[in-house]
């Protein structure tokens, strides 16, 4: 497996899952130094960030990295990006928006356990909660898989 200096973490507007998942991954006790982001497939203009995901994140004492979200461009995919979506359908329009410009999976298909990670749209607290509960599982999953391959 490749070696990666980046991860980034994609929903289709980033303000909630991705951002979920960046703060999980930069919680992870890295031997290495490794740049987590999180951008959105369809960001017309900067939205701040879901205030659910926000509460969710801080009662998990995590804090996300930044107010707003941001589209995902070209720019961000260099050599040794690694690209995480939340679904299926938003790994196949980012690959087909960014063909061949970076490794692109969803975060099922990387940690080879299907599903989606479903936004909780209009969602209560709990189901956020459950959302976040599932997001950090799978990031740690990856993160481990990361980790081991590096080491090998």
């Amino acid at each position: 497996m490749k070696t990666y200096h980046k991860v980034i973490f994609v929903c289709m507007d980033n303000t909630c899952r991705s951002i979920m998942a960046e703060a999980v991954m930069n919680s992870v006790n890295w031997k290495k130094t490794l740049q987590v982001l999180s951008r959105g497939l369809v960001v017309l203009f900067p939205e701040p960030m879901n205030p659910k995901a926000v509460a969710i994140l801080k009662g998990n004492q995590l804090e996300p990295s930044k107010e707003s979200s941001e589209q995902l461009s070209v720019e961000d995919l260099e050599a040794g990006t690694l690209v995480l979506t939340m679904t299926e359908y938003e790994c196949c329009q980012a690959k087909e928006s960014f063909q061949g410009e970076a490794d692109i999976y969803s975060i099922g298909e990387f940690v080879r356990k299907p599903g989606d990670i479903n936004l909780p749209h209009g969602g209560t607290l709990a189901e956020y909660g459950a959302c976040y509960e599932y997001i950090d599982l799978m990031v740690k999953m990856a993160a481990e898989r990361l980790l081991k391959e590096e080491a090998i």
